[in-house]
């Protein structure tokens, strides 16, 4: 097993100094790459401002775990959040689960994760899977570079609520998306300080957007159960997997969930905020836009997302962007 152990003061580059003693591993400009003899792919560091880093780790075929222990520390003033998405090669994870876990654990799912670090955290990944993860620590009095007017005082708050230290649920197809496009472009974007900063105020802001949810609902009395959201997360995959199929409609969608159709609809809205056909449509036309920053053509984009009628793409492009998808290709 690789494992790196962290103290609270100590930068995320230590692990490429642990792991460059071990390994035959190459290290240039804050990334590290995988020889083929432990795995393939790579790790990168960004500092993005004053109490933020990330870590992030793209690798596949390890030959052995890989391990971090953020160690406790009582003076510690931070939040460890973490975005792992982990499958078998080829293959997405089926297996997910939801866990409110008072000691941070090693479970080998795809989940995004809240912890105060004053208590540790124990992040490990494993061999011969396929790993696309981030890992955030944030000082909590910095939250406000990735949130705008957040008061980290609100998170506390609900772990100590729940007794817990850690917070954690499934990942979300919206979450493998961003973790995707983030991985293709971070090691050799020209301004990777400031990219990262953007892409991971996304992704924060999501992660508390869902923490904030889940905290409402069980004050209100609706509290998810693990099953629900296991469930309500097969939906969401099939939704967003099969953007360019027609919409697959309630009576599929509740066999999918193992839920009547009532049932499905109001956990679904109440859990992402959407109806299950506005959050198709929003993840269909996110695919649109895309495309469209790569100057693909409208017609191409249209045929490309399942529209066969170009012209009803464009309704439901300017529907839900304000704008069509040649005023958006041609802003100017």
């Amino acid at each position: 097993m690789s494992y790196v152990s962290l103290e609270n003061s100590e930068s995320f580059l230590k692990c490429f100094e642990v792991m460059a003693e071990d390994k035959s591993c190459i290290v240039t400009d804050s990334v590290l790459y995988f020889s083929g003899k432990s795995g393939k792919g790579f790790m990168a560091v960004a500092g993005i401002s004053t109490g933020v880093e990330v870590l992030a780790i793209n690798v596949s075929s390890l030959t052995e775990d890989l391990t971090f222990s953020f160690l406790p520390s009582r003076s510690a003033s931070s939040y460890v959040l973490c975005f792992d998405d982990i499958s078998l090669p080829g293959k997405l994870e089926s297996d997910l689960s939801l866990t409110y876990a008072g000691t941070p654990g090693d479970r080998h799912n795809s989940s995004v994760s809240i912890t105060d670090a004053s208590y540790g955290k124990l992040v490990s990944y494993p061999k011969e899977k396929t790993v696309r993860a981030l890992i955030v620590r944030v000082q909590k009095s910095s939250m406000g570079h990735l949130i705008d007017d957040f008061d980290a005082g609100a998170i506390q708050s609900i772990l100590q609520s729940h007794n817990n230290t850690s917070l954690s649920w499934p990942i979300t197809f919206k979450y493998r998306l961003l973790l995707n496009d983030f991985m293709a472009d971070i090691v050799q974007h020209p301004f990777r300080e400031l990219f990262t900063i953007r892409n991971v105020s996304i992704l924060v802001e999501y992660l508390l957007q869902q923490f904030f949810v889940m905290e409402r609902l069980t004050k209100d009395g609706n509290y998810l159960s693990t099953q629900d959201t296991l469930n309500l997360s097969k939906v969401e995959h099939h939704l967003c997997s099969n953007y360019k199929q027609e919409f697959p409609g309630i009576e599929k969608l509740s066999r999918i969930s193992a839920m009547s159709p009532t049932s499905l609809k109001t956990k679904f809205k109440k859990y992402y905020g959407e109806t299950l056909f506005g959050y198709y449509q929003k993840n269909k036309l996110e695919h649109a836009r895309k495309l469209l920053d790569n100057k693909v053509p409208v017609k191409v984009v249209a045929t490309e997302i399942g529209y066969s009628n170009p012209s009803h793409f464009t309704l439901a492009f300017k529907k839900e962007y304000g704008f069509s998808p040649w005023h958006y290709l041609n802003p100017h």
